[in-house]
């Protein structure tokens, strides 16, 4: 009975516990923002549901069309587009392709979208082949284009854009659909009827958007949009990148978009440049206390600053970390973090002492010397700007200093 009367107790402190900890892990599971959710459509493909702002975008590109007209990739900002690969010397599959783009050329003839038919094959592909070819689909500018332009132009657009092969033995044969804000919105095969009825009515749905889809989830082939590179140097150019903050959380770049925000480099053992810049940045959070933004800073000496070691220099310089973030990583991903995506030198002992202004969609606006006082003014005010921005600017001006 005495043995029984001991256990009791212990037993009900044993299901306290449980029950805590199973209320922890619910609460924590509730603060998590939900991961991918994939699922398989008709045809078998799997499908991926993802937050709208970790969409891929597609970068800029130049290229010449069957007319011998430059295409210039920025013209087409707040319009839907369509991408696909072929060459004109292919006897099968690209012509199958092309009479297919005929028909959804067709269909959504009274809807504002463009096809771009890229060429793999640039040599022979000289505008004038390509005018020929275009005849054979009834393929008319600036409705439907056929692309050509120096082999890297072409391999970048495929290969860093869409993340897909080029060459001309083996290329991609999906039709890849890009969004009015220059998202890479989802992909889908040619020859399948289920497929290109979904085109259809994407396309549609895409042209119909009035606003970004900033907090939306999207549902979407893309494989681009639900998955981090494993190794980020396999990625050839750096357009976003992930490191560690103080708290040992992932910071991902994609997640900063629809914010704007102000970048920086730093080390914390730095006895000189970085202590004023830090204090100056300290004391911009209280001067623009009432218009917050956030503020990233990037250690150049990941090897010593740990998180542990970046949360106490923030807890010394009194820095609010929900505002302003100490990030921390792999030495190499940083050193082209600062060179790809904010074009600035982040050697060991030399970094840049300039402040990055980033915009809503990820992209650097502007640079500037927070030791020169009357820049401090000039980048308040292009922050206010690009706080009213409601969609990528097709043609944006880098104001601040080089």
């Amino acid at each position: 009975m005495t043995l029984t009367r001991k256990l009791i107790p212990l037993v009900l402190w044993a299901l306290v516990l449980v029950a805590l900890v199973l209320v922890m892990r619910q609460r924590t599971m509730q603060t998590k923002a939900p991961g991918p959710t994939f699922t398989l459509d008709p045809t078998g493909a799997e499908m991926v549901e993802v937050p709208w702002k970790h969409l891929p975008d597609v970068p800029d590109f130049k290229l010449t069309n069957q007319a011998g007209q430059e295409l210039d990739s920025r013209t087409m900002h707040g319009k839907v587009y369509a991408v696909y690969f072929f060459f004109s010397t292919c006897p099968s599959i690209c012509r199958d392709l092309n009479r297919q783009i005929e028909r959804l050329n067709v269909q959504l003839k009274n809807d504002g979208i463009t096809f771009f038919g890229v060429s793999v094959d640039p040599d022979v592909d000289q505008p004038e082949v390509l005018a020929k070819y275009a005849e054979d689909f009834g393929a008319v500018v600036p409705r439907w284009q056929m692309l050509t332009g120096p082999f890297h132009r072409v391999r970048e657009l495929g290969e860093y854009g869409f993340r897909v092969t080029v060459a001309k033995e083996v290329h991609t044969d999906n039709i890849l659909l890009v969004d009015k804000w220059g998202r890479y919105r989802d992909r889908f095969r040619w020859d399948d009827p289920i497929e290109t009825k979904r085109f259809v009515e994407t396309a549609r749905e895409l042209i119909a958007e009035r606003n970004v889809p900033l907090e939306e989830q999207v549902i979407t082939r893309n494989a681009m949009a639900a998955s981090r590179p494993a190794d980020w140097n396999t990625v050839p150019w750096i357009r976003e990148f992930e490191l560690e903050n103080q708290d040992e959380e992932k910071f991902f770049s994609r997640d900063m978009t629809g914010q704007v925000w102000v970048g920086s480099f730093f080390f914390s053992t730095c006895t000189a440049i970085c202590i004023e810049q830090n204090r100056y940045i300290a004391g911009l959070t209280s001067r623009t206390s009432e218009n917050p933004f956030p503020i990233v800073s990037i250690s150049t000496k990941p090897e010593y600053d740990t998180p542990e070691v970046l949360r106490a220099y923030a807890a010394g310089l009194g820095a609010d970390t929900k505002r302003w973030q100490f990030l921390t990583g792999d030495p190499k991903l940083i050193r082209r973090t600062a060179a790809e995506y904010f074009v600035a030198p982040a050697g060991e002992d030399h970094h840049s002492s300039l402040l990055f202004v980033v915009d809503r969609w990820h992209r650097v606006r502007g640079k500037f010397d927070w030791q020169q006082p009357e820049q401090e003014a000039a980048m308040l005010e292009l922050i206010h700007r690009l706080q009213k921005e409601t969609a990528p600017a097709p043609d944006f001006d880098k104001k601040g200093a080089n």
